[in-house]
């Protein structure tokens, strides 16, 4: 016969066992997002100070994020990347320590959500978004990194839908959120709010100022429209002219000097477009370009520059680090589709 005690203790124990296993299914593609330099100093809004103090090796947390799909893109808060002095040195930290450096693919700060794109080759764990709505009272997780703490896992549950909330003086307000009691920090921002199977079903995004137990987090389907926006733009912007998504970053001080490079940084390249004038000339995912023609390039901006001086159908010699050795390659530029036109993504992560 079971005791009333020992029906309390089963349910506790399924209710830990729910929270658990969401947390273990969705934890290993949760990742803290951090950057270099000092943060951008901003009034408090959305409910949460961001973290300021750098860690041993000058990292700042500016929060959490998820990684949705293959290719390595994080689903994080518009508000988290904005922290960040530059778009470029922004980088993420997986649960195994792992740090990386990743480019903003676009930010959308009407909905509180920015994607970042990882620069690696790697096979990187992804996360399943859910596809029903939440719904008010289902069990819910939160994954994050709270002041910095990684991977801390807190529990709630759904307690409203659809909250329209004005959480600063500064801030438009926020539409269709969920509502939750799970304990969000500052540091949770752009973390996951997962149900009991693991899968995504918000982005956590704010708290309300002097309360407790009440956070919010942006929808997935919200999510999705944002990204689905994103991507119609770029196809209507046409196919890219050259073909790869990048980001700024520093070149090894003794490949700089071995081969007398006129500059210390270059552009990161992130992806190759397949069927791209990159890719005939055989650039990867994790060269770094140096020079187009005899034009040294240190940002995206000045590849774009460099790019959009060139007339397409004739073969421009490109400079670029592979590894440790410094190797050249002809790239023949295909006719723009839009003039002037060097961007597929946002203006630190793509010079097409």
């Amino acid at each position: 016969m079971t005791t009333p005690h020992g029906i309390e203790s089963e349910a506790m124990d399924a209710y830990s066992s729910a929270v658990s296993g969401a947390a273990e299914r969705v934890g290993p593609a949760v990742v803290r997002v951090e950057f270099a330099g000092a943060p951008v100093a901003r009034r408090r809004s959305r409910g949460q100070r961001p973290e300021r103090k750098a860690d041993e090796e000058g990292f700042h947390t500016a929060g959490s994020g998820v990684i949705y799909d293959s290719k390595g893109r994080v689903i994080t808060n518009a508000h988290v990347v904005a922290a960040a002095p530059r778009p470029d040195v922004i980088s993420i930290v997986l649960t195994d320590g792992q740090r990386m450096p990743a480019a903003i693919e676009f930010s959308d700060a009407t909905v509180d959500i920015a994607v970042l794109r990882v620069a690696t080759t790697a096979k990187l764990p992804v996360a399943e978004l859910a596809s029903a709505p939440a719904r008010v009272g289902q069990l819910v997780v939160a994954v994050g990194n709270p002041f910095g703490l990684s991977f801390t896992v807190t529990a709630g549950v759904v307690s409203a839908v659809g909250r329209s909330v004005q959480l600063g003086p500064n801030v438009p307000e926020a539409k269709d959120l969920i509502q939750t009691d799970t304990p969000i920090n500052p540091g949770n921002s752009g973390g996951p709010l997962v149900d009991a199977r693991g899968r995504v079903i918000g982005i956590n995004t704010a708290v309300m100022p002097y309360a407790r137990g009440v956070g919010f987090a942006v929808p997935t389907s919200t999510v999705l429209d944002a990204i689905a926006r994103h991507q119609d733009r770029v196809r209507r912007d046409g196919p890219p002219r050259f073909g790869v998504a990048g980001m700024a970053t520093d070149i090894d001080a003794r490949i700089v000097k071995r081969e007398s490079l006129k500059l210390a940084r270059g552009v990161l390249v992130i992806e190759v477009h397949a069927g791209s004038p990159a890719e005939r000339a055989n650039l990867r995912a994790m060269d770094v370009l140096v020079s187009i023609g005899e034009t040294a390039v240190d940002s995206v901006e000045a590849l774009k520059q460099a790019l959009d001086g060139l007339a397409a159908g004739l073969a421009t010699e490109v400079a670029f680090v592979r590894g440790t050795t410094l190797r050249r390659t002809h790239v023949l530029l295909d006719p723009s589709t839009s003039s002037g036109r060097t961007t597929s993504t946002s203006q630190e992560a793509g010079a097409d």
